[in-house]
């Protein structure tokens, strides 16, 4: 389905079974080395506060507290904010556009503050999965240069793919 869509890399859940060419979703660092790629993923911003939890990734679900959440966190620039589109799928009108307002706006603050800007479709099933070209229409709306975005996606997923060895 990946290859349908014109998408070379996909990422979900670990389910016990790795394949090529998938970057698992995980939720905490497994305690051994792994065979497979993955990307330790904070779905909520209440799991990061006080703790020592670093993740590679966190969904943006409120735009606004991320923004001071990273600001006073000083998160190394190796994070990544990610923005789903499954947000949106089935909202009004005014909450879609602000909704690409602030896509753009959090990927203007990405920059500035040295994390990775990643923008996905948030699928739960093939059936909800989005292409690259639609995704490429979204970035050009959100004023997002969608070769730069790819560019800086792949080095940044190269720089997350070191050695899987568990923390000392």
């Amino acid at each position: 389905m990946a290859k349908l869509l014109n998408i070379d890399v996909i990422g979900c859940p670990y389910q016990g079974q790795a394949t090529n060419d998938v970057i698992y979703r995980v939720e905490q660092r497994p305690l051994t080395t792994t065979h497979y790629r993955y990307l330790v993923v904070a779905n909520n911003l209440e799991r990061l506060g006080p703790s020592s939890f670093q993740p590679n990734l966190i969904v943006v679900e409120d735009f606004d507290k991320i923004k001071s959440f990273i600001m006073k966190r000083k998160y190394k620039s190796m994070v990544a904010l990610e923005v789903l589109l499954s947000d949106i799928r089935y909202q009004k009108g005014f909450k879609v556009g602000r909704w690409f307002r602030d896509v753009t706006d959090l990927y203007i603050f990405s920059k500035r503050f040295g994390c990775q800007f990643i923008i996905s479709s948030g699928a739960t099933s093939v059936w909800e999965m989005t292409s690259a070209q639609c995704l490429e229409s979204i970035m050009r709306f959100c004023k997002i240069s969608p070769r730069t975005y790819w560019e800086e996606l792949e080095t940044w997923l190269r720089l997350q793919d070191k050695p899987r060895l568990a923390d000392a």
